[in-house]
């Protein structure tokens, strides 16, 4: 079996897949730097770890496993994959979630405690600051309870919040959670009623694109948050410009948009109370040898006849 690593690795990460392919039945590594030698390389495999471009699929009729560098995979289910059910593909579910919990967490506390305010006035030399929010003791709603979700919810029991929970799959509530119902319109506006913060954590699909919407907001405290570091699609930007704008929401904090990088036309940037930053709430020091593990783990299962983690539903999108 020919296998294809098309991730910036370390030589001393690639030489770990070599001795592991050999290991479990020598089989082959073949290393790719650019897209052109990825398709050079692609009719030959069963294996890709980390990028595989439309071009690389439609070149690799051999091809079982797709090992995806990506958590959400909204932007990689494209025909070439989807279409073809003899392919099967994985991605790192819960990978990010610590980091990007941490990053939601970031954006809220920014907003509640008016560091940006506080911020700027240090840059003018004023001793002056912004908002004063207590979260203790307020409701945490968390679209969501996948890995981000639980990540989101471990640091909400430190605040003592009440945590609610809409989820499509999820059915068993971990103890700290306080209400756990299926995602539907009912469950999800009365989440958004209660919720003194609300956090997405769902992936972008067709069923979650402007999940959050004019009416949705309009459904939220107008002192409550919205953050999201997941997609940018799950959220309508017009409806949520609009929804600071008005004061019908007292904040939001966003480290994904629809469309990145994001425009210097669109009215997110002068939105009064949000926060934008440039979809790095996945970012970590650890990232790097967090990726090489896990892909090193999955694929030893491959090569031992097992189903890898977190097979994807191509149909789904999660």
């Amino acid at each position: 079996m020919k296998i294809l690593v098309y991730y910036p690795f370390t030589p001393e990460q690639i030489a770990a897949f070599r001795t592991l392919a050999q290991q479990q039945g020598g089989h082959e590594i073949l290393f790719a730097e650019d897209e052109a030698s990825a398709v050079a390389h692609a009719g030959e495999v069963e294996v890709i770890l980390g990028r595989f471009p439309p071009a690389v699929c439609a070149a690799a009729p051999k091809l079982r496993w797709i090992q995806s560098f990506s958590t959400g995979m909204d932007k990689f289910l494209f025909p070439e994959i989807i279409e073809r059910d003899d392919v099967m593909i994985s991605n790192v579910a819960g990978l990010y979630a610590s980091q990007g919990a941490e990053h939601a967490w970031a954006l809220l506390l920014a907003l509640t405690r008016g560091i940006t305010t506080s911020w700027d006035n240090q840059k003018q030399k004023k001793w002056g600051g912004g908002a004063n929010i207590e979260l203790a003791g307020s409701t945490l709603g968390l679209v969501g309870l996948g890995g981000f979700g639980m990540e989101m919810a471990k640091r909400a029991q430190g605040y003592n919040m009440t945590i609610l929970a809409v989820d499509p799959v999820r059915t068993e509530k971990p103890e700290f959670v306080a209400e756990l119902k299926p995602t539907n319109r009912e469950n999800l506006h009365s989440l958004l009623a209660r919720a003194d913060v609300v956090m997405m954590a769902c992936p972008l699909t067709q069923e979650t694109y402007h999940l959050i919407s004019t009416e949705e907001l309009a459904a939220m405290k107008p002192t409550a948050y919205l953050i999201n570091v997941t997609r940018g699609g799950i959220v309508d930007e017009p409806a949520l410009v609009a929804a600071l704008q008005n004061g019908q929401i007292a904040g939001a904090g966003l480290d994904v948009v629809e469309k990145e990088p994001l425009s210097p036309d669109s009215s997110l940037w002068d939105a009064p109370n949000l926060i934008l930053t440039p979809h790095r709430a996945g970012a970590s020091q650890h990232r790097p040898r967090m990726i090489f593990e896990y892909f090193l783990k999955n694929l030893e299962r491959y090569l031992q006849g097992e189903k890898p983690i977190a097979v994807v539903d191509k149909r789904k999108g999660y």
